[in-house]
């Protein structure tokens, strides 16, 4: 999961990320000070998540159309 997380940083991916209680959440992930906890940016603010309350993390990638 956290490799997931370091390429979505490293190239400005949004990210899927699914909670143990089920709740979901999409936005951009933030370098962190703290390995424990997962930073995003989504349009509804900052959100800081620990680490050990994420079941899932999907790196959303969007293609460019020639035509």
């Amino acid at each position: 999961m956290e490799k997931v997380i370091e390429l979505a940083i490293k190239h400005g991916h949004t990210i899927f990320v699914k909670s143990v209680d089920g709740s979901t959440l999409t936005g951009i992930p933030e370098p962190s000070n703290d390995p424990a906890t997962l930073k995003m940016r989504t349009p509804l603010g900052h959100f800081w998540i620990p680490m050990d309350e994420v079941s899932h993390v999907s790196r959303l990638i969007a293609f460019k159309s020639n035509g």
